[in-house]
């Protein structure tokens, strides 16, 4: 079962598919996004909502982690199956594709337990090394066959260089000759039809022996092979002959080993696509601000301040229940205020979740899965079909109604319209109570009066309508669930200029009953209102105590950090009176073992004596341990992609992996992963510390490098002289504070700024050795540089 394309283009989703397409490398994960269709089982949609929300977490820990490399070579595979052959440069990309795939495959390795869906993913690649390396030895990175690719073709080559050579010295010789010195129209050597020659004056055509290969536009030069250099000339010619087939055999065996694995180099490519596909939707949810909702089962959904993701500004969020407390939702309302949009808003949270996109709404969110998706949006009128605005649309509303069931999900416009009021309400009723009896989760627009009560009235069917400012007569786009719409039309009218008088006369017009109506729902409105404001101080007074209570924690962190560093700073001058006093005290004792040796009780007193100082020493000991309650984390506490501090190398990082058995956690700090005991963590403060009460001079200044810096810098954008200045600082900053590794990142670009950061840094004294960044690191892009 499919969702219906006709209506994904009703709720806009392929400009959303368009927009993934855009994030996007390969062709082929480009087809994919555009072909994207909503699954519509559970399983389907968790597998998919999980590989999205690992792509995202894969590009946290490796920002730099794409497809980049690969080509499309489908169709090349594909000339190979038809037994032709593929040039070098298509070679190239194939390798490129092959090496892209391998090192991926690699990677993800490595992490598969962090990412298992993308490992799915992953696993048909079969790496085809030994084809890398083929094509590597015989296509030289210009596309060329190399001359080693076969010891005939490189004898062939030498044979054409040396046979060139001496065609070469034969003609420099006749350009030397005197005798032929007032023939020469130019005294230069020149080819014509691959064959070396001489331009000659017309008039000495007859003295000068050779061939004639061509002649100028003006008829006055002749291009003359001499004779001396035929038979040289020819044997040239059989050589190239051969080299040119020697060439294209290879070309032939390179492309038969690609046509024998072609199935592998297929699947590759297209695990490669997938991969694409997956970090593209990683892309357009941050760019987004999407997240992924909890997946329920049933047909529900609960979103809470989502937004349309193709509106961009100021765009007013929605919150919705459907599939709860009820089932049906009808919403009023003037034009223009928000309520086709509402719709579609509706219906694109539910089709980007089965499509495994993230939607742009709170975390909070719940969404369920339809099997089915109906929408009847916009005007549906056609001249050719002869068919009005109703009758379109009522086609529409037979065909939904004849599919639709308990697993449906049912977006309606302006449910009944494009007829007499009266009618139009009533078959609108009817449509809807058939629809809510069949179990569909629908939501309608409308203006009909008669709509509002049917909701009062009917169980698990809920009023709601999209707001508006009287004051400034324009929607404020805010759906407020529970609340019908009412029409504003005398008070629009009567603020544009329309006379009391006819305003008078038209209210005669509206019935007692009418007008009851009328003021019961502009009586629930500003009891809305009123509880909403109400609302929002309660939030307000529970934020302002959630800041104090944090400001509170901060404070009492801060306190903690600074015992403990004010503590360390207490055991070494203790250690260093310590160790004094031991000196001395070993001092004495030697004097009085040597005076008084032979006297047990001194001797003993001498003992007693040491046994006191290891009490001391052992006191302080135990005091250089002591910790404040609450700065310890428990294997509970930590979460991943939390924040933590690392107390012994002074850095922040992010949680990568839970405690292992071991209670050591996986951390990325910078572009660093390590290991790190539970008992090193803290929880990380995200606002700025307040500096500690205490000197600079007691504090040291390692420890405040080791606390401000950080393990890489960015160069990109500098110039190579800028770039150097500010890297001298950085590393002088990185020894101060006890960083024994940082990396360096440049960017690839033309390459300046490397080749001028790489030969800085061979000189400097800091530095003990650097390398290029392997993949995962940043590749070219990055140098890591170790320092001494």
């Amino acid at each position: 079962m499919e969702i219906d394309v006709k209506v994904l283009n009703k709720l806009d989703f392929p400009k959303v598919l368009s927009r993934l397409a855009e994030y996007c490398i390969l062709p082929r994960a480009k087809e994919l996004a555009i072909g994207l269709k909503p699954y519509v089982d559970l399983e389907s949609v968790r597998l998919e909502l999980q590989k999205t929300e690992e792509g995202k977490n894969l590009l946290r820990g490796n920002p730099l982690f794409s497809v980049r490399g690969s080509k499309e070579i489908r169709p090349y595979i594909e000339r190979c199956l038809r037994g032709g052959v593929i040039n070098g440069e298509e070679l190239l990309e194939i390798r490129d594709t092959l090496r892209a795939g391998r090192k991926i495959k690699q990677l993800l390795m490595e992490l598969r337990e962090e990412f298992p869906g993308l490992w799915d993913i992953a696993l048909p690649i079969e790496p085809q090394k030994d084809l890398e390396d083929e094509i590597s030895r015989c296509i030289s990175e210009d596309g060329k066959v190399a001359d080693n690719a076969s010891p005939e073709l490189a004898d062939f080559r030498r044979a054409i260089n040396r046979l060139q050579n001496r065609i070469r010295e034969s003609l420099e010789g006749t350009l030397r000759n005197s005798s032929y010195q007032k023939m020469l129209q130019d005294p230069i050597i020149t080819q014509r039809s691959d064959r070396y020659v001489i331009p000659i004056k017309q008039e000495y055509r007859a003295a000068f022996p050779g061939i004639v290969h061509d002649q100028s536009a003006s008829g006055a030069t002749l291009f003359i092979e001499p004779m001396p250099v035929v038979h040289l000339g020819n044997e040239l010619r059989e050589v190239i002959l051969k080299e040119q087939r020697e060439v294209q055999r290879i070309l032939q065996m390179l492309s038969a080993q690609i046509e024998m694995h072609a199935d592998e180099i297929a699947d590759l490519h297209e695990a490669l696509a997938q991969l694409d596909l997956v970090v593209a939707k990683a892309h357009l949810s941050v760019s987004m601000n999407a997240g992924a909702p909890e997946l329920v089962t049933g047909q529900q959904m609960k979103l809470v301040q989502a937004r349309h993701p193709l509106i961009s500004g100021g765009v007013v969020p929605l919150s919705l229940e459907l599939g709860i407390d009820f089932d049906t939702l009808v919403i009023t309302g003037p034009n223009t205020g928000g309520k086709t949009v509402a719709l579609k808003v509706v219906g694109l949270m539910a089709a980007m979740n089965q499509s495994g996109l993230q939607i742009p709404a709170e975390s909070d969110s719940r969404m369920g899965v339809f099997t089915q998706i109906f929408a009847d949006i916009g005007d549906e009128q056609s001249v050719e079909q002869s068919l009005s605005t109703f009758s379109g649309h009522m086609k529409n509303i037979v065909e939904i109604i004849n599919r639709s069931d308990e697993r449906s999900l049912v977006l309606l416009d302006e449910v009944g319209a494009g007829t007499d009021p009266t009618e139009g309400a009533a078959l609108a009723m009817g449509i809807l109570a058939e629809l809510h009896e069949r179990g569909c989760r629908t939501v309608s627009t409308t203006h009909y009066g008669a709509l509002k009560t049917f909701a009062y009235d009917t169980p698990r069917v809920k009023n709601a309508s999209v707001e508006f400012d009287t004051e400034t007569l324009r929607p404020t786009y805010r759906l407020l669930i529970g609340i019908p719409g009412k029409s504003n039309a005398f008070t629009i009218a009567g603020r544009l200029g329309l006379s009391e008088r006819v305003l008078e006369k038209a209210n005669t017009f509206v019935t007692e009953r009418e007008m009851q109506v009328a003021d019961l729902i502009e009586n629930l409105g500003e009891t809305h209102r009123e509880i909403e404001l109400e609302k929002q101080k309660a939030a307000t007074g529970r934020q302002a105590v959630e800041r104090q209570s944090k400001a509170l924690e901060e404070k009492t962190i801060r306190l903690d950090e600074e015992f403990e560093i004010l503590l360390s700073l207490a055991k070494d001058e203790a250690s260093e009176l310590i160790r004094e006093a031991k000196r001395e005290a070993e001092v004495i004792i030697e004097e009085l073992k040597a005076a008084l040796k032979k006297e047990n009780k001194q001797q003993q007193d001498i003992e007693k004596a040491r046994q006191g100082f290891r009490r001391i020493s052992s006191k302080l000991d135990h005091g250089r341990q002591v910790k404040r309650s609450g700065s310890e984390l428990s294997a509970d506490q930590i979460m991943l992609g939390q924040t933590v501090y690392m107390t012994k190398i002074r850095q922040k990082g992010q949680v990568l992996k839970l405690p292992n058995t071991n209670g050591e956690v996986l951390v990325q700090a910078g572009i660093m992963k390590v290991m790190v005991p539970l008992a090193e963590l803290k929880l990380a403060q995200e606002e700025k510390k307040v500096a500690p009460r205490y000197s600079r001079r007691e504090m040291g200044i390692g420890v405040r490098k080791a606390e401000e810096i950080r393990s890489e810098i960015d160069l990109r954008g500098m110039l190579v002289e800028e770039g150097r200045e500010v890297l001298d600082k950085y590393m002088d900053d990185a020894v101060l504070g006890g960083i024994g590794q940082i990396y360096v990142i440049h960017g690839k670009g033309t390459g300046a700024m490397r080749a001028g950061i790489q030969d800085f840094l061979k000189g400097h004294p800091h530095v003990q050795s650097f390398r290029l960044g392997e993949y995962g690191e940043g590749d070219s892009g990055v140098t890591v540089v170790e320092l001494k």
